[in-house]
């Protein structure tokens, strides 16, 4: 079933903050706290966190749209009062857009919430732009779909259903539109494929670089 679903969706993105672009490995925010030396903490972020890491590196763990008071009411089954659980799930992966509009509303209100934030407004986000087949090739057994931007509980986002079906497994996609691919885990770029484009917006002018991974 990943070749249907990468015929559909045949390119995936993700958004990173500009200061963990150097990076060669996505990371899901529970691993980047762990390589800074953090305690784990499955509170609602609410404002952008700037981490420290081992190789003098820094990574940026953004804002998240999900305060107990929102997200609790759209919880059910196993994760039914307990939204520390819910952000604990979406904490262990590493998220991919699949449609264009949804990456670019990400990048949207990514610019907008880091103009506000404490830690400064930075450089606008990078995006990495990946072959679907080539993610699905090296993490297949990992991956993961949902049909609701599972970390927004902003409008719409606050009156869908969230449970233990909700991210569900690619090999379960029998077709139908999706919002988001989910990587558990760390994502190796150069497992991937052999090309990574980052594009960079900065001042309304767009750049893009392709870069070549080992």
């Amino acid at each position: 079933m990943s070749e249907g679903f990468a015929a559909r969706y045949p390119r995936v993105w993700h958004v990173v903050e500009a200061e963990g672009a150097g990076c060669s490995t996505l990371y899901p925010a529970a691993a980047l706290r762990r390589l800074a030396g953090l305690a784990e903490d499955n509170t609602n972020r609410d404002n952008f966190q700037r981490l420290a890491l081992p190789n003098g590196d820094e990574a940026i763990l953004r804002k998240q749209l999900m305060p107990d008071r929102t997200l609790s009411p759209t919880l059910a089954g196993p994760f039914s009062g307990r939204p520390d659980l819910w952000r604990d799930l979406l904490n262990r992966h590493v998220f991919f857009w699949v449609s264009p509009d949804s990456r670019d509303g990400f990048l949207n209100a990514c610019r907008r919430f880091r103009a506000r934030g404490a830690i400064g407004t930075g450089l606008s986000p990078i995006v990495i732009e990946l072959d679907t087949v080539s993610l699905l090739t090296a993490h297949g057994q990992a991956a993961y779909f949902s049909r609701i931007n599972t970390g927004s509980t902003v409008r719409g986002g606050a009156r869908v259903r969230r449970d233990d079906h909700t991210l569900r497994p690619l090999s379960d996609w029998s077709g139908g539109r999706v919002v988001e691919l989910a990587i558990r885990g760390p994502v190796a770029l150069e497992r991937v494929l052999a090309r990574v484009i980052l594009t960079c917006v900065v001042s309304g002018i767009a750049k893009t670089k392709d870069h070549v991974s080992l």
